[in-house]
C-alpha cells in the first residue's frame, strides 16, 4: 500500500463501505462489550463509544455525503480504517 492514501470522500463505494464498516461498528456497541481504557490514557481502539455515537448522528444529519463519510470514517478504529485503505490500494495479487 503506499502511504498517504486516504478514501476518495466524493466516491460512492467508498462512502458505501465507510457507512457499512460504521454500522457494523455502531452495532457492536449496542452489545454487552464494554471497552475498557487504561486510567488516564488512551486506547489505541479508536475513539470511545459516545464519541463514536456522536459522530454518527452528525454524519446521519449531513446533507454532504463526503462530509458524512468523513465523520464515520473518524469514528472507525484505526485497525479497521486500515482494513478498509488496504482493500481500496492493495495492488492486484
Amino acid at each position: 500500500m503506499t502511504a498517504g492514501r486516504c478514501p476518495h470522500w466524493s466516491d460512492p463505494a467508498h462512502q458505501a463501505a465507510i457507512t457499512a464498516a460504521y454500522d457494523t461498528l455502531a452495532a457492536s456497541l449496542c452489545g454487552p462489550v464494554v471497552l475498557l481504557r487504561p486510567a488516564g490514557g488512551r486506547a489505541s481502539g479508536g475513539p470511545p463509544p459516545h464519541r463514536v455515537r456522536e459522530l454518527g448522528r452528525l454524519a446521519a444529519a449531513s446533507q454532504l455525503p463526503a462530509r458524512a463519510a468523513l465523520l464515520r470514517w473518524g469514528a472507525l478504529p484505526p485497525v479497521v480504517r486500515q482494513q478498509l485503505l488496504a482493500g481500496w490500494y492493495a495492488p492486484p495479487t
